[in-house]
């Protein structure tokens, strides 16, 4: 079997999975998308950027991040994953058919919220440069939460717990002001996010929080491989 038939299968396989599973379109994508649509309405919630934010960030854990840790945890537990490493399939084949679907769920959220919000943005293309960026920090890192957790149950807190501290994170600045908590989450995993906001929608490409995206993007990739070869030689 060649590549390209091999990636065919593999997105084959994500959209059965995904349309079958009434259950996980509902957490993953009816719930976050369901939930903020009608609560964008309301005038007291429109023009704030830093709601936008809070919006974003559960979406992108939501979305990008809950999704496949649960539809890769479920994987391994039906020995789905044994089948797919023994079929020859590779870290990059498997990585862009899980990265497909979510990051479109994620990033058609991030085009349509702001204007359902009604928040103007002056550099829409470093919003989605950072919007990219942080769905596959959450996507990666749900991935490997997936790939070293036992079941599905463990993968499913690991998930929950990252988007509360997704949560969390997007919330803190307009609540406490200070330089330490400033740097702390401009190094976090949702740092570029939360800063454009902060920043009214300028950022310098030089900024400490886009230069930790990009850290946590490497040293996601490098755990994700590691994870990936350690489930090749302990389940295949």
């Amino acid at each position: 079997m060649t590549k390209l038939d091999r990636l065919k299968s593999l997105f084959w396989l994500r959209w059965h999975y995904l349309m079958a599973n009434k259950v996980l379109l509902y957490l993953c994508i009816g719930i976050p998308i369901g939930y903020f649509l009608p609560v964008s309405f309301i005038p007291q919630y429109q023009g704030k950027l830093l709601f936008l934010t809070f919006v974003l960030n559960f979406i992108y854990s939501m979305t990008s991040g809950c999704f496949v840790s649960i539809m890769v945890s479920e994987e391994k537990e039906k020995k789905n994953l044994r089948t797919l490493i023994l079929a020859g399939v590779t870290l990059k084949e498997y990585i862009i058919s899980i990265i497909m679907f979510p990051l479109i769920l994620s990033i058609g959220s991030c085009l349509i919220f702001p204007f359902l919000i009604r928040v103007s943005l002056p550099n829409w293309p470093l919003y989605l440069f950072i919007a990219i960026g942080t769905c596959v920090i959450f996507i990666l890192a749900n991935l490997s939460i997936a790939l070293f957790t036992k079941n599905q149950t463990q993968a499913t807190l690991f998930g929950f717990g990252m988007t509360m501290m997704a949560l969390v994170l997007a919330m803190l600045p307009d609540f406490i002001q200070n330089t330490y908590l400033s740097h702390l989450i401009s190094l976090s995993f949702v740092g570029a996010n939360t800063n454009i906001f902060m920043n009214s929608g300028h950022l310098a490409l030089t900024d400490i929080s886009i230069l930790a995206m990009f850290v946590w993007i490497v040293g996601l990739l490098i755990l994700t491989r590691y994870a990936f070869i350690w489930n090749r030689k302990n389940h295949a």
